[in-house]
């Protein structure tokens, strides 16, 4: 079996972009192998799709499917994320990584189980374990303290009406959490909105 040599190329106006973007994160530190930037190129039906992501977290899409009504890219939204940038990115991820359960569907591909109140509320808390603290907070966990310290059971309805009680309250701490800042994940907002 004869094996060839494939090569992909970034030229035109996306290498315009990469060179602007690659000027834009100039300043950020080195991957652990070495690398600042990383390529991920994926044929489709459409034509190439291009992701270049940077050591910081930030990524630029790029591709020759987008040229035909291409406009110019807005470089001011693609320069290197800070601190603060990276765990909002990160508490938007775990968020919708939990709020995808609330589908039955989901829930069933995941956990090759039916959908139920105890499996959604052990997931969201393993998530919780290790994500950003505002995840933790956004949850209604089972049992609540008084000021006295007397134990109050939160979920006292119905399978359903818990999932429901659970999926309500947490929403709506995020929701709290991402109107502090400017959130543009559009799946997440879906989610939080529909």
């Amino acid at each position: 079996m004869q094996t060839e040599d494939i090569t992909f190329k970034i030229t035109g106006r996306d290498a315009k972009k990469l060179n602007e973007f690659q000027k834009l994160h100039d300043g950020c530190l080195e991957g652990l192998a070495g690398d600042r930037f990383s390529y991920s190129f994926s044929p489709t039906s459409l034509g190439m799709a291009i992701t270049v992501s940077c050591s910081c977290g930030q990524k630029l899409f790029l591709g020759n499917f987008m040229d035909h009504d291409e406009k110019e890219v807005d470089m001011s939204k693609y320069g290197p994320l800070s601190q603060t940038d990276i765990e909002n990115k990160k508490f938007e991820e775990d968020a919708f990584r939990i709020l995808q359960m609330e589908s039955p569907r989901i829930c069933m591909i995941a956990s090759a189980r039916k959908q139920t109140f105890t499996m959604i509320y052990f997931f969201a808390v393993g998530v919780a374990c290790n994500a950003d603290p505002r995840i933790s907070k956004s949850i209604l966990y089972i049992y609540s303290l008084d000021k006295y310290h007397h134990q109050t059971n939160n979920y006292t309805g119905s399978e359903r009406e818990n999932i429901e009680l659970f999926f309500r309250h947490f929403k709506q701490k995020i929701r709290d959490e991402i109107e502090k800042y400017d959130c543009d994940n559009k799946a997440l907002l879906e989610k939080l909105y529909s």
